[in-house]
């Protein structure tokens, strides 16, 4: 056979083989970078890391169908939900008895009765697929939601609108969306929207266009789970009633005022608030329901924390000094205790709204 021979590349040759080689490197190393840079410039990064890393602990509780994955919007939204067993129980909601009742009436025996298949024949048995919870600050609506979850064995998806207010073009749609999708796949499921008049308040002319969209957007899907037997049920809650959009407070059609507590309504928000802890024998539980008047729930629950702080203040800091562990079981709160603290509570509040009017 005959050989061939064959010449050494060219100088010219060897030139633009080691050119393309570094222009092919180069080309790799700005695009690792240029994706590096945008995915730290991403405000979502960290939020996407933490969503991908509670979904893998939410994946057996939640039930998904087989190879039922959630896409990465739903991952983000996964986040805030709260499991039926970590709820409120209706007994830890004090001075809503009446309120409460109705709604196990009217909201969760039809939800249970919908997830366990049972027929009854009335086309309109069923749960509302809105409620609007509405009155002051500090009122239990938020426990109430939660509470309607647990009772109903629902998942709770503590809902922050703000979130789709995303400032990547398409993500705020693409979140709108995922919120009803993982609804659909995490049913039964409870929605609650805090301060919903924040987002959802009357639409005007005003409006940015991307904060347009995204209502008409939520509207939109929002009717077509009405219109569905999906087992899930938005609750909005707002102490400004007035301020929400009409076609909201249409989608809300059950409506619950929940009022600041009168006297008889206090004293059994203190029973709850101190059933388990130490209080003397003779506490006079209408004495500081008397003595608290105008004020929330939340407010009486800070002012039993705080009278505890003080009652325990010289004990804690002689046994943290101490590095001793023992129980501390010989103190008691009295009711002279908790409207002390109500007293200076009061008192905080008026010196705040002199500083705010200086």
């Amino acid at each position: 056979m005959n050989k061939i021979d064959m010449d050494p590349p060219s100088d010219k040759v060897l030139s633009a083989i080691i050119k393309s080689v570094a222009t092919l490197l180069s080309a790799g190393i700005a695009c690792y970078v240029t994706l590096k840079v945008v995915t730290l410039l991403d405000p979502n990064h960290e939020r996407k890391k933490e969503a991908k890393k509670r979904m893998e602990e939410l994946k057996s509780f939640l039930k998904l169908k087989p190879r039922e994955e959630l896409n990465e919007h739903e991952l983000r939204l996964a986040t805030q939900i709260v499991l039926p067993e970590s709820g409120v129980d209706m007994e830890d909601i004090g001075g809503c008895a009446d309120l409460l009742a109705q709604i196990e009436d009217d909201v969760i025996f039809p939800l249970l009765i919908q997830a366990s298949n049972i027929t009854i024949p009335s086309a309109y048995y069923g749960p509302p697929k809105g409620i609007l919870l509405h009155g002051p600050p500090g009122c239990g609506k938020t426990l109430i939601a939660r509470a309607i979850a647990k009772k109903a064995k629902a998942n709770f998806l503590n809902f922050d609108i703000s979130i789709l207010n995303d400032m990547w073009y398409g993500e705020t749609s693409k979140l709108t969306k995922a919120l009803f999708t993982l609804c659909q796949k995490i049913q039964p499921c409870i929605v609650f929207i805090d301060e919903i008049d924040s987002v959802l308040r009357f639409r005007s002319r005003n409006d940015h266009e991307a904060t347009a969209v995204m209502k008409t957007q939520f509207m939109a899907l929002w009717d077509g789970f009405a219109q569905s037997v999906n087992s899930v049920i938005i609750i909005g809650a707002t102490n400004r009633p007035e301020d929400l959009d009409s076609a909201v407070l249409r989608r809300l059609p059950f409506r619950l005022n929940v009022p600041k507590p009168d006297v008889i309504k206090r004293e059994e928000i203190l029973k709850v608030l101190l059933k388990n802890e130490n209080i003397i024998d003779d506490f006079d539980y209408k004495k500081v329901a008397t003595s608290t008047d105008g004020m929330s729930g939340s407010d009486l629950k800070e002012i039993v924390r705080h009278a505890c702080l003080a009652k325990y203040r010289d004990v804690a800091k002689n046994l943290v000094e101490r590095n001793d562990g023992q129980l501390v079981n010989n103190i008691n709160i009295s009711h002279d205790d908790i409207i002390l603290s109500a007293q200076h509570f009061v008192e905080n509040g008026k010196n705040l709204k002199r500083k705010s009017n200086q």
